[in-house]
């Protein structure tokens, strides 16, 4: 039997039977598998253009559309092969390069690595690599001139099994050969970067290092360890350490002599990102305290006051990256990322200015920040019935967008010609809210550790592309950044892979991520007393009167 994907020359072998997820995993497919294939996320839909196939399942009547049944989209997890077919990819990503522009070394970082470089006069090239549960990150430096000679962000290939860290513990758990595949797919990945990038300098023997950045997660599976010792606390001390490969023993294919570095982590859930964040912010050397956030899959924060500093980790989710959300998707062409709404109308920003196909998670903050402000939601995230609406004051027009489904209340953010409207459900707020709650709850509690308040705060930086494109009254509105003065919070761009970028630049940085390493205090939120009551009491939105 065989199977054709639209747009492509190639056909794949099967065997009646075998799971159509499990064939394009196999293919290295971009096929999304948010939910690890169980069937509750709804994100890895294919279109059957011919062929066989099985009757849709109880699952997908839930979860897809009359429209899409009717145009034969299907979940790839769900779909047994019954004969030959031939299918369309609905999710096929884009490589992104919006994290490719947050990248500029700090000025105060010079001193120190021309210091290094004079000491070295080394030739050769340096790469930095920051692995996101979402992007990956590679960036090629001149070791002499420190010039930034080209950067590369492409989509983690890992989310084919799972868009979370936990998805891909329990992936890399089910046996030695899922163990051994999520390994590869991520150095697979880095491979492609670095052929990208000997094509920039033409002998591959000039790469003289390698830094390596992620959650701890992401940097054992990169490294084909073991994970399951992640899977609850207490962790063994010994797998956050800077681990140090030759080129032959790495899995990279560089020269044996270039020096492969996995910069250390602080603990379990706080990974070796978060080490080199701190080094990219200087966070550690501010006077006063200052809050650090990367919001993303997961929310890791840092709260630093004169040198002492204390970290967390909360499982945010995917809500923010535009997955488990209706109309969601990730921050490419045709993504909602603003919204605007008043007694008129709505008013949506969208990525390439094209016409919109779902919204991101920026888009996703902005539009329930403005969904607060009109009155369609109210303090506990429930949207209002249209009749509702119009007595609290809502206008009419606005009103009319509030639909009641067998699924529950939704808002219209667009309406589209001969396809479904692109939509706010009440299960979407509800998404956010965990998200948000668990961010909110791990500031709650590090202030409280410190024994301080917002008020205390004399900055807030937010870093990662989420961060840096995020409208920061949105993110204050809803509840997810604290409710401080907006010229105290300032987003930092991509300050991990800078701080990948500076230890690859110069010795002194690695040595210092090892100190934060060593130094930095974690508190673990599943076992904190309060963590339950904090996220349980974030989850609300502020009441504005």
């Amino acid at each position: 039997m065989i199977i054709q994907i639209d747009g492509s020359d190639k056909k794949i072998d099967v065997r009646e039977g075998e799971n159509l997820l499990n064939i394009l995993r196999n293919e290295d497919s971009d096929v999304p598998a948010i939910c690890g294939g169980r069937g509750t996320c709804g994100k890895c839909k294919v279109q059957v253009l011919s062929g066989e196939v099985a009757p849709i399942t109880s699952e997908e009547m839930k979860r897809l559309t009359s429209s899409e049944i009717e145009n034969g989209i299907r979940f790839a997890c769900r779909l047994s092969i019954l004969g030959d077919m031939k299918i369309r990819l609905l999710h096929k990503t884009e490589e992104s390069d919006r994290k490719s522009k947050l990248m500029k070394l700090p000025q105060w970082s010079f001193e120190t690595i021309n210091e290094y470089i004079h000491k070295q006069l080394e030739d050769g090239f340096g790469v930095a690599f920051d692995m996101g549960t979402t992007t990956v990150v590679g960036l090629l430096w001149d070791l002499r001139t420190t010039e930034l000679i080209h950067v590369i962000a492409k989509t983690n290939p890992q989310r084919v099994v799972g868009a979370d860290v936990i998805s891909r513990i329990q992936y890399s758990m089910k046996s030695e050969e899922s163990k051994n595949h999520i390994h590869e797919l991520i150095i697979e990945c880095l491979n492609q970067m670095l052929q990208e990038f000997t094509k920039v300098v033409k002998d591959k023997s000039l790469l003289k290092r390698v830094c390596i950045v992620g959650n701890t997660a992401m940097s054992q599976i990169a490294q084909n360890k073991d994970v399951s010792q992640l899977v609850k606390p207490p962790f063994p001390q010994g797998i956050f350490a800077l681990q140090q490969y030759s080129g032959n023993n790495s899995g990279l294919e560089i020269p044996d002599d270039t020096s492969v570095i996995f910069l250390p982590g602080i603990g379990g859930h706080v990974g070796s990102d978060i080490t080199a964040m701190i080094v990219g912010t200087n966070i550690r050397n501010y006077k006063g305290i200052t809050l650090a956030i990367d919001i993303g899959t997961n929310g890791e924060i840092v709260l630093a006051r004169d040198g002492e500093l204390v970290s967390c980790s909360t499982a945010a989710g995917p809500a923010f990256e535009g997955a488990s959300i209706r109309c969601g998707m990730r921050a490419a062409k045709g993504a909602i990322e603003g919204v605007i709404i008043n007694d008129s109308g709505v008013e949506l920003q969208v990525i390439q200015e094209v016409e919109a196909e779902g919204i991101c998670g920026s888009g996703l903050i902005d539009a329930i920040a403005a969904m607060l402000d009109i009155g369609v939601v109210d303090e506990t995230g429930r949207i209002l019935e249209l009749t509702e609406a119009v007595a609290a004051g809502v206008s009419k027009v606005i009103a009319t967008r509030l639909q009641k489904t067998s699924e529950g209340m939704q808002f219209v953010l667009q309406y589209r010609y001969a396809k479904d409207p692109i939509v706010i459900t009440q299960k979407d707020i509800r998404e956010v809210q965990l998200a948000k709650g668990a961010i909110s709850a791990g500031m709650q509690i590090l202030m409280k550790e410190m024994g301080i308040t917002k008020d205390s705060l004399d900055r807030i930086f937010l870093a990662g592309a989420f961060g840096s494109y995020l409208k920061i009254s949105s993110a204050r509105r809803i509840g997810l950044l604290p409710n401080v003065a907006l010229d105290r919070i300032h987003s930092v761009g991509n300050a991990a892979g800078v701080g990948a970028s500076m230890a690859v630049l110069a010795k002194p940085y690695q040595e210092e991520c090892q100190v934060i390493a060593e130094t930095t205090r974690q508190v673990e939120l599943s076992m904190h007393d309060s963590f339950q009551e904090e996220f349980v009491q974030c989850m609300n939105f502020e009441k504005v009167y």
